[in-house]
């Protein structure tokens, strides 16, 4: 009985993790487009609001060359952390996938940062959705 419920459990896991995001747009530039995950937004007790993003590269760009995708990847998944007083910014990690839209072969992982930054102009857009739906949990 034991082994079915352990089959039973890993058998829920894998098919949760596999589920598709539902990935809402925030932000584009002509270079990249970005999107969240409504479903991951969360609130820590002092304020933080952490979400996953998706940033999805547009190769035909002319910065593509130069940002190198074709050795990052053409899109990139990263759970972001951002304090909306103080307007700062934290990468809890993520990873920089092979295929459009978090699609594909995982190409380079990184790790979470551990100190805070100001917020890049790339999530400018991130940040004032996420901050501005603060009130509404």
């Amino acid at each position: 009985m034991w082994k079915i419920g352990v089959s039973a459990l890993m058998s829920t896991l894998a098919s949760s993790a596999s589920a598709r995001v539902d990935w809402a747009p925030v932000s584009s530039d002509g270079f990249s487009t970005v999107y969240m995950d409504l479903a991951s937004r969360r609130t820590s007790p002092n304020g933080i609001v952490t979400v996953d993003a998706l940033t999805d590269y547009n190769a035909a760009s002319p910065q593509a060359a130069a940002f190198g995708l074709a050795d990052k990847g053409l899109s990139e998944i990263e759970t972001a952390s951002f304090d909306c007083v103080n307007r700062k910014y934290r990468s809890e990690g993520g990873a920089w996938r092979q295929g459009q839209m978090g699609e594909g072969k995982i190409v380079k992982p990184y790790p979470a940062k551990d100190g805070w930054s100001p917020v890049p102009p790339y999530y400018d857009g991130l940040f004032a959705k996420v901050c501005a739906s603060k009130s509404l949990e």
